[in-house]
């Protein structure tokens, strides 16, 4: 598997959608509000469809590409929220252009459209997260056709007899290379779709071709599966804290942010907070 690339390709796809959008939000207001014809409540509506709805199925359809550059689940999801909310900004402050220079309907002042910009925003929030955080953005962009059970293909010598066998390294994808990273040197692994991500000693974040059920089922005893998306190496865990509703914090000796524990995996986090 290649490193991710940031591309538009699959957002264009749903243009034909986002147009059918703007079309039907602007016969809505031509209903409910004439002070427009059809044809100007189309126009302005569509502008703002496309710059939201685009923007948006942009950023979910490269889902994969924020999270390979950005660490941080939480860095992610702020960058993501200023996108979105500023999206809705421009599309509103768009709008009241066209409506006053396009169509003469009222005098243009900057930034003077009021409470549209606070609704255009939190409409384009809620929007963006639905598709940003949703399983579906994520499959359109990775094409995965492999279930979780299936073996993964990296094209390394003597990986026949891992079906059996305790892996000792892991084959990660950097540029056109292929690096073997010893397991001593990993300090999580957090799920993504048929993949996962590695993360090492140096706080670096890796893209690999095996998913968690593989791994689970062939890594050393100093990992523990903790959580749905993660399995951690209990060599790099400082300190394990009580979190909310049955969950814990697992905070690492060396300067990665900490990841949560899920309540189904409750007898993993016993395990290891008797080993520290």
């Amino acid at each position: 598997m290649s490193t991710p690339t940031f591309q538009f390709k699959h957002a264009n796809r749903f243009l034909p959608h986002i147009l059918l959008v703007g079309i039907g939000i602007g016969t809505a207001n031509y209903i409910v509000n004439e002070n427009l014809n059809w044809i100007q409540w189309i126009i302005q509506s569509i502008s703002t469809s496309i710059i939201i709805g685009y923007t948006l199925v942009v950023i979910g359809t490269n889902r994969m590409w924020f999270e390979y550059h950005i660490k941080a689940n939480t860095r992610l999801l702020i960058l993501a929220f200023f996108i979105f909310f500023l999206a809705g900004l421009f599309a509103t402050e768009i709008e009241h252009f066209i409506r006053s220079q396009v169509f003469h309907n009222q005098e243009f002042a900057p930034f003077s459209a009021g409470k549209m910009y606070l609704f255009n925003g939190i409409i384009s929030l809620i929007l963006g997260y639905s598709f940003f955080l949703s399983d579906f953005s994520k499959r359109k962009t990775l094409k995965s056709t492999k279930s979780q059970n299936d073996l993964p293909n990296t094209g390394i010598p003597g990986e026949k007899n891992l079906e059996s066998g305790t892996i000792t390294n892991i084959p990660v994808k950097q540029g056109e290379n292929i690096l073997l990273l010893p397991i001593k040197e990993i300090v999580y692994f957090e799920a993504f779709d048929n993949y996962s991500f590695v993360f090492n000693s140096l706080g670096e974040k890796k893209l690999c071709d095996y998913s968690l059920l593989f791994l689970e089922k062939r890594l050393g005893k100093n990992f523990s599966r903790i959580h749905r998306k993660y399995i951690v190496n209990e060599n790099y865990i400082k300190q394990i804290k009580p979190h909310l509703n049955g969950r814990y914090r697992i905070f690492f000796n060396i300067g990665i942010d900490p990841i949560s524990s899920s309540k189904g995996y409750l007898a993993s986090i016993k395990k290891l907070i008797k080993i520290q």
